[in-house]
Parts: structure tokens; C-alpha cells; sequence
């Protein structure tokens, strides 16, 4: 095979990879993708392996991401002429970390018969690294692919989302393996019933945990909430025209008034009230009537802007709010992870003034102090404001404050239709990781609850306006990655030296 056929084999590996994510046809197109890039990484040495690995990349973040050309030109104002490269641009910035997997894996595997150890650690390596280098992006992680089967995403509360790519890989490197070494039937049959043998203890895993959860809930003696989200969808083309504001607090307060009670907690998406609260107290005034009303406390998305001296600048912040029957603002949590170019500008001081963010606005957000926890009195609520729920180290180390729930607010009304699936995928799977209940209210959906087993407890209709209420139980608020997850990469690496280890213990052997 020549280099050219790999890489033109490997940009479609990566095309078909993507119809294994939760938007996609099936999850086996990704497990068959992986294959086929391990298969030709393996054939050729370690630059050339690189390139292999960054069309792999291509391909699969190019498409993956496609849902970012709606926020560049529908939102963005940036022509298709524009938009198309700067999203192949992206991409092959991201391409770059299958581009580490491909170059290094010739040097950790330089027999087939290695792949099965090296590859799968070598790949989570590598998407640890892209969840934390620069700010990280950690959207489309292949361990995503089993978000349809339930019962295994239950391992995630031992290894978190990266033990899931492990368990994606690795089927993947094994068929790989015995595809390049032309195994014998008994081999494959060995080989095989390895890997059913392997992925059946993680389903049972799975079963087991799921029902000793649903069994602890339903002898929990501390009562369950009532949960209501509010999905107004409001168009993005009208979210931040100041004339719209009184029509998109009516539609809120009236949707909120057709709840039924009671209800514990009303929850309303991210910039649901899209003016600053300090500078409207008539509307303030409002939403605290409608607290009074429901006899509940509603939890809010909205810009606010501070700043610490009249002498400071003013400093502007996404933010969540916890507003009750008295109208305090001291309950407030501002985003702290901010989406680069959509929420600030990287190296501002160093562009040209006319370069502007994508969304409304000309100026940049600015970060809140990290993970923190909003008080509540019937427990700690987990703050999540759009994109922060896609980083498992974060959300894990905000679990570790004692919350009792997780809220995450977002609007995905500025992304196209695929993104919505895949950023509720990640949004369930950090339930799972941490045992802790999560609640999600977007502005044009998908909207829904899930208990701390990732089980879904309702949903919303995209792109309507609705609302949900759910009875949602308690989570154990305990798991093992939850307490320990920072220690996994450690074990990654650890397979990494024992597979370069063996290799070269293997190549001295062939020498002599």
C-alpha cells in the first residue's frame, strides 16, 4: 500500500469514526474506525505514522465539528467562504493529538502483537492531553461512543469518560492486532472471547451498580425534589436585542406560571434574563413575585457586571443566579472555564481592536474564581454554565465540595442540531462519573434530567418551548473516580512504559 492510499484510507477512517458518536447511526462505526487507523499506523514508521494519525483527525473532528460552521456563519457573520476553512483550520489543530498517537505508537508497538497494550493507553493519553492543553477541548471523546448502552457507561465511576475510550480502543487495537499478524482461527477465537469476556464483566459491572443505585433510592429516607426547567426558546438571532427583553421575562414568567406544584426548584437556562439584574430591579421584582407565587426558589442564567473600586474597570461575567421571595443576588456563581473567541478573545491586547467575538457583545467575559457551589437549603447545587460540563477533572473536583446536584444551564441555540446530542451526552456522563443527580435546562433543548445513574428521568422536545418536571431522588454523591480520578493518568503512562519495555525486550530478541 502506498503512503498516499494510507493517508486518503485514514482521512476516511476518521469521516467513518464519527458515526459512532451519540449524534450518529451506530457506535460500531467508531469502534471499526479506530481499527482501521491502527491497522495503518502500524504498516509505516513514526513520521510517517504522524501524518496518518493528523487525516485520521481530520477527518473525524471536520465533521464532528461541523456543527460549528452555524455558529460561524449564521451567528457569527462569517462567510461560508470564511467559515469552512477556519473550521479545517480548527480541526487540524485538534488533529494534531491523533497525529502524537500515530507517531509514537511505531516506537511503544513495534510488533502487532503489542498494539493491544499500547494503542488504547497511548490514545487516552492523548485525549487527556487535549481535555487540558490551552484551556483544553474536550468535546467528542471517543469514549462517548457507548453513550446508548447504559449499563456500561457505568464504569465511568472507576476510570470517568477515559476509561470508556480505553474500553473503545482496545476492542479496536486487538482487531487490529490479529488483522496485521494474520492470526490463526484459534487465535482470533482466543482473542475474541477475550474481549467479549472482558466487555460482559463491564456489563454485569454495569447491571449491578445500576440496581444496588436504584435500590439505595428507594430506601433513602430523605425526600426527593421536585424539579422544574423552563426551555423558553428564545431565537438567538432575538436573544440579546434589548427590545426583546420584556417579551423573553413575559414568556419565562408565563411558562413558570403554567407549572404544576408544587415544585422545589425552577431552573431556567443560561442568559435566560439576558440584562444585567442590578440594572433592572423592576424586573427583578418580578421573578421574585413569581418566587413568592410558586412558593419555590428559580435558579437563573444572566449576564452581571462588577467591579471592585470606583476606580476599577468593570469586569462582565456569565453567571447563574439563585433568586428567591426576598430578591437576594448574593447567591451567584460566574463562569469560570470561557469558550475562547465565543466569551473572550485570546491575546487581546495583541489583535486589532475591530476583532470582535462571535457572540453578541463587544466586551470579553471575564473568569469567575473556579469551581464553587451554590448554597441551597435543601443541598448544594453544582454550578455548570454551558461548556464547563465537558471537562470530567472539573466537574469532578467540584462533586468533591459535598453538592448534592448538578445543574447545568446552557444555550445551544448558536450550535447546529448535531452538537445538541453530543453536549448532552457529556452532560449525562458526568452524572454517572461523580453519583450525582443532573439537571439541565436549555434554551432551545435538549432539555432533561437524569438520576446519578445516567438514567434518563425526562426530556425535553428541541427547538419548542416547554417545560418538564421531575421527581429526582438523591445521588450517593460518592464514586471512585470521584475521589481518585486524578490518579488514572498515572496508569496510562505506567502502560505505556511497560508496552516500550516489552517492544524493545521483543526487538533484542529478534536481533539475537
Amino acid at each position: 500500500m502506498t503512503f498516499r492510499n494510507a493517508a486518503l484510507y485514514a482521512l476516511m477512517a476518521g469521516g467513518l469514526a464519527v458515526l459512532g458518536l451519540p449524534s450518529g447511526p451506530t457506535p460500531i462505526a467508531l469502534m471499526v474506525g479506530l481499527m482501521l487507523l491502527i491497522i495503518l499506523v502500524a504498516r509505516f514508521p513514526a513520521r510517517q505514522g504522524a501524518w496518518l494519525g493528523f487525516f485520521f483527525g481530520l477527518g473525524y473532528f471536520s465533521l464532528g465539528f461541523s456543527w460549528m460552521l452555524t455558529s460561524l456563519h449564521q451567528y457569527g457573520d462569517i462567510p461560508w467562504v470564511g467559515s469552512i476553512p477556519i473550521l479545517l483550520i480548527f480541526s487540524a489543530f485538534m488533529a494534531l493529538y491523533p497525529a502524537l498517537f500515530g507517531a509514537v505508537l511505531a516506537c511503544l508497538a513495534p510488533r502487532p502483537r503489542l498494539l493491544p497494550l499500547a494503542a488504547p493507553a497511548l490514545w487516552v493519553v492523548t485525549e487527556w492531553l487535549r481535555s487540558h492543553v490551552l484551556g483544553g477541548f474536550a468535546w467528542n471523546l471517543v469514549g462517548y461512543g457507548w453513550d446508548r448502552w447504559t449499563p456500561f457507561l457505568q464504569v465511568a465511576d472507576l476510570g470517568g469518560v477515559f476509561l470508556l475510550s480505553w474500553l473503545m480502543v482496545w476492542p479496536a487495537a486487538v482487531g487490529a492486532s490479529l488483522w496485521l499478524r494474520r492470526a490463526t482461527g484459534r487465535e482470533i477465537g482466543l482473542q475474541c472471547g477475550a474481549v467479549a469476556l472482558v466487555l460482559g464483566v463491564v456489563f454485569g459491572y454495569g447491571e449491578w451498580r445500576m440496581t444496588t443505585l436504584q435500590t439505595r433510592q428507594q430506601q433513602d429516607t430523605r425526600p426527593p425534589i421536585r424539579v422544574a426547567i423552563v426551555q423558553g426558546n428564545i431565537p438567538q438571532q432575538l436573544k440579546w436585542a434589548t427590545t426583546q427583553q420584556k417579551d423573553t421575562l413575559d414568556r419565562y414568567l408565563q411558562l413558570s406560571r403554567s407549572l404544576p406544584r408544587p415544585v422545589d426548584l425552577v431552573v431556567w437556562p443560561e442568559t435566560a434574563m439576558s440584562f444585567f439584574f442590578r440594572a433592572n430591579p423592576d424586573y427583578v421584582q418580578q421573578i421574585t413575585q413569581l418566587s413568592r407565587e410558586l412558593g419555590t426558589t428559580i435558579l437563573t442564567g444572566t449576564p452581571s457586571v462588577d467591579r471592585e473600586s470606583a476606580d476599577d474597570p468593570w469586569r462582565f461575567y456569565n453567571s447563574m443566579v439563585l433568586l428567591d421571595e426576598t430578591g437576594s443576588l448574593e447567591q451567584r456563581y460566574d463562569k469560570y472555564h470561557l469558550v475562547p473567541f465565543g466569551e473572550f478573545i485570546p491575546l487581546r491586547a495583541f489583535l486589532p481592536a475591530t476583532f470582535k467575538k462571535l457572540t453578541a457583545g463587544s466586551e470579553d467575559f471575564s473568569s469567575g474564581p473556579g469551581p464553587v457551589p451554590l448554597a441551597w437549603g435543601k443541598g448544594d447545587i453544582g454550578p455548570l454554565i454551558c461548556y464547563e460540563a465537558i471537562f470530567p477533572d472539573e466537574v469532578r473536583v467540584l462533586a468533591t465540595t459535598g453538592v448534592q446536584w448538578l445543574v447545568n444551564i446552557t444555550n445551544d441555540a448558536w450550535f447546529g442540531d448535531t452538537a445538541k446530542p453530543q453536549h448532552l451526552a457529556m452532560v449525562r456522563l458526568r452524572a454517572v462519573e461523580n453519583r450525582l443527580p443532573m439537571i439541565r435546562s436549555a434554551n432551545t433543548g435538549l432539555s432533561a434530567v437524569f438520576d446519578d445513574t445516567g438514567l434518563e428521568l425526562g426530556r425535553t422536545h428541541p427547538d419548542v418551548a416547554e417545560t418538564l418536571v421531575v421527581t429526582l431522588p438523591h445521588g450517593s454523591g460518592q464514586s471512585f473516580y470521584q475521589s481518585y480520578g486524578a490518579w488514572w493518568i498515572g496508569l496510562w503512562i505506567g502502560l505505556l512504559i511497560l508496552a516500550r519495555v516489552r517492544g524493545r525486550r521483543m526487538t533484542r530478541q529478534l536481533v539475537q
